[in-house]
């Protein structure tokens, strides 16, 4: 009963860091699409993702977010987002927000329920990183601060067990439950049905370690293998990949909005995950695999040294004049300071 006590208080404390970030990382990807569909001016579009991603990354924040905690509930974890959403110059109102908060969590809820195995967590949580990083890097000191997330989670999720693993992803299953937003991208793709029930195909790789389904194998009283026989598996599953292949096979958690059409979102009809291009090249393993030699070098050098507008409809948003501010935001990170507002149509 010990050791059961102590994965599920694990489990219950790693939970918080990977729902924030992966659906943090969905939120990024979302405003990012409608910025560019709505043709919001480079600059300032830039500046509304850089200032989300520095109030979801700062210090402050991260720190708390990667405490021993409960996990939250589903409403105390959409005022966070609330107030990471109003950190930078735009507006959302309430219909928009709930739209953009459906997508986030009907985004996450298919990847974690597409994972082949627990410990896949870790690589699509390392994937919405890395994908967010690469939209940062023309501030140094905004791509520091999601390094600094990438080595919080190797120190949070690299020893934690396969049973820990377990526990986590039926926590996060526990949040999920019930909620059943339809998404026109989902419906399209056969990833969800029209009652809003994710689809989950039993093909493809195998988790590693796992045998190819279809042979039965019989043991004697010693425990020596007796007999075998094999039958016809209807599903087209493929071995398992080696760990190196294990970390660039992993789709999960990459940017998926970004493949199609500008001007087109997924519609959220009321109610109430997405796979991608390639991954970044030096990305991970997750556990119990080690990193590759040159990630964790990376790493580990950088340890040493211490170191718009959104309408899940379609619907343009306009930038409005005036200068107006988010008052959510100020709790979010302190003296972050706004020029300009964009609000949303309904």
């Amino acid at each position: 009963a010990r050791p059961c006590r102590a994965n599920a208080s694990m489990a219950s404390d790693a939970c918080m860091p990977m729902l924030i970030i992966n659906m943090g990382g969905e939120m990024i990807y979302i405003l990012e699409q409608r910025l560019n569909a709505q043709s919001i001016p480079s600059d300032k579009a830039t500046r509304v993702l850089h200032d989300v991603v520095r109030t979801m990354y700062s210090p402050r924040f991260i720190g708390e977010l990667f405490r021993s905690q409960e996990m939250y509930s589903v409403e105390a974890t959409r005022q966070i987002f609330d107030r990471l959403a109003h950190s930078s110059i735009m507006r959302l109102n309430k219909a928009s927000m709930d739209k953009l908060f459906d997508l986030m969590t009907m985004g996450f809820k298919y990847q974690m329920l597409a994972c082949r195995y627990p410990q896949e967590l870790v690589l699509v949580t390392l994937n919405h990183l890395h994908e967010i990083r690469k939209k940062v890097l023309r501030s140094e000191a905004v791509t520091e601060l999601v390094d600094c997330a990438i080595r919080a989670v190797y120190d949070k999720y690299l020893a934690m067990s396969s049973a820990g693993f377990a526990s986590l992803k039926q926590s996060l299953c526990g949040f999920f439950g019930g909620k059943l937003v339809k998404v026109s991208l989902f419906l399209q793709e056969g990833i969800q049905t029209a009652d809003g029930t994710i689809v989950i195909s039993p093909s493809g790789p195998l988790p590693p370690s796992v045998d190819t389904p279809g042979t039965i194998t019989y043991l004697d009283a010693s425990g020596a293998v007796s007999a075998c026989e094999s039958f016809p598996y209807p599903a087209n599953t493929l071995p398992a990949h080696s760990p190196a292949d294990e970390l660039a096979s992993c789709r999960l958690g990459l940017n998926k909005y970004a493949t199609h059409d500008k001007g087109e979102s997924p519609n959220v009809r009321s109610s109430s995950s997405p796979p991608p291009p390639p991954p970044p090249p030096s990305r991970p393993p997750p556990p119990p695999c080690p990193p590759p030699p040159s990630s964790r070098t990376a790493i580990e050098a950088r340890r040493a040294e211490g170191g718009s507008s959104f309408e899940a409809g379609g619907r343009s948003a306009q930038p409005a004049g005036g200068g107006a501010s988010s008052d959510a935001s100020a709790s979010a990170q302190p003296g972050l300071r706004r020029a300009a507002s964009v609000s949303a149509a309904p």
